[in-house]
């Protein structure tokens, strides 16, 4: 399933039709989600749908849908659910459907193991904006060498909109890395920096899909480039 024109139109979205969806959309969204390959071999990750009696959070949106991530302590854990999740956003997108990731939003039953997680249903406000809308920083701003699907990874949804990432190109790979703190007040309160460097290597695997070419993350190269201020390496698309 070709996700890439959604990109460049999708919107996050606040306001929601409470009316549930329908069990065989949830079904179908199910078995998208089980045919999607992650970033790392090694990544274990669920999930719930949950509804809005059944979650916690401070300014979360209400939406009759909730999907909760959970993960035991691994490699690169927000990263790898980021990456595959957002895959389901843009799925969702594709149907019609809207998201909204949440950085404070949890179940209401305690979960050690919990990540991250997102709002979905049917929007009831505008779902689509135009790219002129897109409020972001320019490729140069993010990124050093040249490469077609960074485009894409521009456009990925972040925290607090900032964007938390840096792609290095060099020699045809593309070098990965991200902060851990967005800095002042606001960002030391914010912890999903790689959940977000997460949906942005999604839009990099969608991209890469569209215009045919490999997308293999590994994390143990030795050649990466010296990571810019405040950045740290997490590995490297080949």
């Amino acid at each position: 399933m070709d996700l890439y024109e959604n990109i460049f139109s999708r919107k996050s979205c606040r306001k929601y039709d409470m009316t549930p969806l329908d069990a065989q959309t949830l079904t179908e969204m199910e078995t998208f989600i089980s045919g999607l390959t992650p970033l790392l071999p090694e990544s274990r990750l669920t999930h719930e749908i949950l509804g809005p009696e059944e979650v916690k959070g401070l300014g979360i949106c209400k939406a009759p849908h909730y999907l909760i991530i959970s993960g035991e302590e691994q490699s690169l854990r927000g990263v790898c659910a980021g990456f595959l999740y957002q895959h389901v956003e843009l799925y969702l997108y594709a149907g019609g459907y809207a998201t909204r990731w949440l950085s404070g939003l949890k179940s209401k039953q305690s979960n050690p193991n919990h990540v991250a997680g997102f709002a979905f249903g049917r929007p009831n406000e505008p779902g689509t904006r135009s790219l002129e809308a897109f409020d972001r920083k320019s490729v140069g701003e993010i990124a050093s060498g040249s490469d077609a699907r960074l485009e894409a990874v521009r456009l990925a949804p972040s925290g607090m909109n900032g964007q938390p990432w840096y792609f290095a190109v060099q020699d045809g790979i593309v070098h990965v890395y991200y902060k851990r703190s967005l800095g002042g007040v606001l960002g030391m309160m914010y912890h999903m920096t790689d959940v977000d460097v997460g949906l942005a290597l999604c839009h990099m695997d969608v991209a890469s899909e569209h215009e045919g070419k490999p997308f293999r993350f590994v994390t143990d190269r030795k050649d990466a480039p010296p990571p810019p201020k405040d950045f740290t390496y997490i590995g490297t698309v080949e």
